[in-house]
């Protein structure tokens, strides 16, 4: 993990700074003697497949001509999610007005303009497979939602992640970044096993407190069949309806120790369970006693140790 900032420079201009080592493709617009100082930092992550970026800047005019796309033959994508501020883009003849929770894509092949104002963004940068990329701003569907919860994921526990976690956690934002790109996130997702593995373990660590989620749902918002979801997990520990009360059961056993005087039915409750006499059954298969007893045995263990 790299972390680059304007902080702290000693000499030179910010700008000048930036333009060196991370907007290297860009031509930066000087400012006048009266503009505000130039801020910015960027934590970017690498993987097998791509590289994630978490950015932040203050107001910057960038260009990239088309002279510059014929001189360096940029073959990469980006897929930026904005997080905080808001941004004018322009490719070709179209132009973007970008706002919080616009995802937007950028082929570095052809040229862009952009006024950036304050902002934050989270994206991908990965290389081109074929051909030029369609670019601008991307409809909210299937895979572009698995995308943005993957980024914001992230970016909030990339600190916490080893460094083979950070790895594969960046490469399986590029192949969200891939499926949404492709347009019908069902054809490359039923195809790509290990991908659809993973949005499936993101949905269920998402949603499993919902006692409505069942494999139709997840089938659903996936945008696959339910075949198509109990043969990517043919090869795993558990099938994909085990998995969904597996994380419900370890939903509880935390709530069960964080909140020693919840009542059991709420405990139940709240991690997808409607029926307390089946949550019981359950929870006792799994970690061999029942709630109550857990909780019990936990304090106990509390005091002991005191």
């Amino acid at each position: 993990m790299m972390e680059i900032s304007t902080s702290g420079l000693e000499r030179g201009d910010p700008l000048d700074f930036w333009s060196q080592t991370v907007l290297k493709r860009m031509s930066i617009e000087r400012r006048g003697k009266d503009a505000a100082p130039f801020h910015a930092r960027l934590r970017r992550v690498a993987g097998d497949a791509g590289e994630f970026w978490d950015h932040f800047s203050t107001s910057i005019r960038v260009e990239r001509s088309q002279q510059r796309c014929r001189a360096d033959k940029g073959d990469e994508i980006y897929v930026g999610l904005v997080l905080d501020g808001r941004s004018e883009v322009s490719f070709d003849d179209s132009r973007l007005l970008l706002r919080a929770g616009d995802v937007y894509v950028t082929d570095f092949a052809r040229p862009i303009r952009a006024n950036w104002l304050e902002h934050r963004e989270l994206g991908v940068v990965f290389q081109r497979s074929a051909g030029r990329q369609r670019v601008g701003r991307l409809a909210q569907g299937g895979a572009v939602k698995l995308l943005i919860s993957h980024l914001r994921a992230l970016a909030t526990e990339m600190n916490t992640l080893s460094s083979d976690e950070r790895h594969i956690a960046v490469d399986i934002a590029v192949r969200f970044a891939r499926l949404a790109l492709a347009g019908d996130a069902a054809y490359p997702m039923e195809r790509d096993k290990p991908s659809l593995l993973a949005a499936t373990r993101q949905l269920i660590a998402q949603r499993h407190a919902d006692p409505e989620l069942t494999v139709e749902v997840l089938a659903t918002a996936l945008g696959c069949s339910r075949a198509s979801l109990y043969r990517a997990f043919e090869h795993e520990p558990t099938g994909v309806a085990a998995a969904i009360w597996a994380a419900r059961l370890q939903h509880a056993h935390a709530l069960l120790l964080a909140e020693p005087a919840a009542a059991i039915g709420s405990v139940a409750f709240r991690s997808g369970f409607l029926d307390q006499a089946n949550f019981n059954r359950m929870f006792r298969r799994e970690f061999g006693m029942a709630p109550g007893e857990f909780r019990e045995a936990a304090e106990q263990g509390k005091t002991s140790s005191r």
